[in-house]
């Protein structure tokens, strides 16, 4: 049995990657799963036992790199700019990708997992932040504060896919990183 399910993550990978491949080069809405099916090498029935739909892949995919970039970036100070530093970089390496998601009608999908990337980017940089170097007054602060960061971060994000995703980004953020480093280091 345990053979038959790593044979069957394999092909369920399998299928993943080769859409991730697929997405690289075509828009989304000229991948089908035919198309998908027959570079992957395997019949509809196996795709299907895998995934519903085109959607139900897009969601599987996306979810998979955000739990990777999430799992190898574990709370810590420096977690806001390392995890968008490696969300970035996967994002430049995958850039057809994630422009044919993001300017299809599948976009909700992609925006909820970058919601989920910087709700976690920040509450990981905020709890790991010594109460003295930030201090707020109440827990009411506290949520203002991680609500601002996580808009400030999701939109900073939509912004740099809508500017066709500029190379002086990874500077920029690490600039941002510097200043929050900074100020924390100036409060009483």
């Amino acid at each position: 049995m345990p053979q038959t399910d790593t044979k069957s993550n394999q092909t369920k990978e399998k299928i993943a990657s080769t859409f991730l491949l697929l997405l690289n080069t075509y828009p989304l809405n000229e991948i089908s799963i035919k198309h998908i099916t027959k570079t992957c090498g395997i019949n509809r029935n196996t795709f299907y036992y895998h995934f519903n739909n085109i959607a139900d892949l897009i969601e599987y995919v996306i979810k998979n790199i955000v739990d990777d970039i999430i799992e190898k970036h574990p709370p810590k100070i420096n977690s806001l700019e390392d995890c968008f530093v490696a969300a970035v970089t996967f994002a430049r390496e995958n850039k057809q990708a994630i422009n044919h998601i993001y300017h299809s009608t599948n976009r909700a999908i992609f925006e909820r997992h970058l919601w989920h990337i910087c709700e976690y980017s920040v509450n990981a940089y905020l709890n790991s932040v010594p109460p003295e170097l930030f201090p707020v007054q109440s827990p009411a602060e506290r949520e203002i504060i991680k609500d601002f960061l996580k808009f400030e971060c999701f939109g900073f994000a939509i912004d740099w896919i809508n500017h066709d995703m500029p190379d002086d980004v990874t500077s920029k953020i690490t600039i941002l990183a510097s200043l929050f480093k900074s100020n924390e280091l100036k409060q009483p």
